[in-house]
């Protein structure tokens, strides 16, 4: 009988195991066992692109359900609160014996801002005040937070602090790209939301990354070397995407290497499966993160290639024969897509693993793209 492979690399499954997650988790437990006005019930979650948000969100919403809450998971677009009542709308456990008209509520919308306000207040409010006197609550989730509108998500942001002052279960978490949410909460965003429990997703130690590939591995009856197992976890550079890539190519390349019945990994199944992994992580993160970027920006990133180690943004500014003044926008730019990131005052280096190898293998062809001679 074949064994199913236990790693799901597909964006926003979840993985067997959440490596280096359980605080985050805890942290949201406590604050629905905890009651109104736990710190957990306001999260903001942040992180780069593959370091697990999306999964974690998942997560979250399992957590919820166990202690019989409702969940409302959207990804952001424009008219969002309206996608968040149209979703509570929509559930069955909720009677929606409230008079309100969608398709009036959005015509109102267009001409008084005030009305929309009020009228995202009133929808969560009758599924959050229901919900609480059955004993239950609401969480609502927003992924890719950063491509909201400051407008939509201000208004969101009110009705949640109304229905928490009132007493009432309701959870609200948030994730999205670092600099993308600290943007979105800046000057001109909403305050209340500024509060929010700060989660950032940072790489996962690779011996933490070990333990979670051993326990995966002998959970299904694979036995894993160690020599072969700390080869696997260095590969992944701690990155949760690649966590599941490897241990997902690694399964297969055991897999074909012994048929349906697989007993072992070994350091051959490791370095094939490695080799695919790391293929499949350029085309679906790298190749995606680097995408329709400006000449100069991707100019700024060769050159930064160029460095074993941090770059300076002066050094930066003088290969490309140019002002570091005039690259402050470049920079800027690479920083708040989460390509690059500050080490040091003057310092910038890679936020995503592999990126500098990636573009020194692909330099020529990722100069042709511009009509460059690599």
């Amino acid at each position: 009988m074949m064994k199913t492979n236990p790693f799901k690399p597909t964006a926003g499954a979840e993985p067997p195991v959440l490596v280096g997650r359980d605080t985050i988790l805890k942290d949201f437990e406590i604050g629905i066992e905890e009651g109104v006005g736990a710190p957990g019930r306001l999260m903001r979650i942040t992180g780069p692109r593959g370091s697990g948000k999306t999964v974690l969100l998942t997560e979250l919403g399992d957590i919820a359900r166990q202690h019989d809450w409702h969940v409302v998971d959207v990804t952001a677009t424009d008219h969002l609160p309206e996608l968040i009542c149209r979703r509570l709308e929509k559930t069955d456990e909720i009677d929606y014996s409230v008079e309100l008209d969608f398709m009036v509520v959005k015509a109102k919308a267009q001409k008084d801002s005030s009305q929309k306000l009020e009228d995202v207040y009133e929808v969560m409010g009758h599924a959050v005040r229901k919900l609480t006197k059955e004993g239950k609550g609401l969480l609502v989730t927003i992924d890719e937070v950063q491509d909201a509108s400051v407008e939509d998500i201000r208004e969101i942001a009110v009705a949640v602090q109304h229905l928490i002052r009132e007493r009432l279960n309701i959870a609200f978490v948030f994730a999205g790209l670092t600099a993308g949410v600290m943007s979105l909460l800046g000057e001109d965003g909403p305050t209340f939301l500024r509060r929010a429990y700060p989660e950032e997703l940072d790489t996962i130690p690779v011996d933490e990354v070990a333990t979670a590939f051993h326990a995966t591995f002998e959970k299904s009856g694979v036995h894993i070397d160690e020599d072969a197992l700390a080869e696997a976890a260095e590969a992944t550079a701690g990155y949760a995407y690649l966590i599941q890539l490897v241990g997902y190519y690694v399964w297969r390349s055991a897999q074909v290497r012994t048929g349906a019945s697989i007993r072992s990994i070994s350091m051959e199944d490791v370095r094939s499966g490695v080799v695919t992994a790391r293929r499949e992580f350029e085309r679906t993160v790298l190749e995606t993160a680097i995408a329709r970027l400006p000449r100069t920006a991707m100019e700024y990133l060769l050159v930064m290639a160029e460095n074993r180690l941090a770059s300076s943004t002066g050094e930066i500014a003088e290969r490309m024969g140019v002002s570091a003044s005039s690259l402050t926008a470049t920079r800027k730019m690479l920083v708040s897509r989460q390509l690059i990131e500050p080490t040091a005052r003057g310092y910038v280096d890679f936020s995503i693993p592999f990126l500098r190898e990636y573009l020194i293998e692909h330099r020529q062809a990722l100069l042709a793209r511009y009509g460059v001679e690599g």
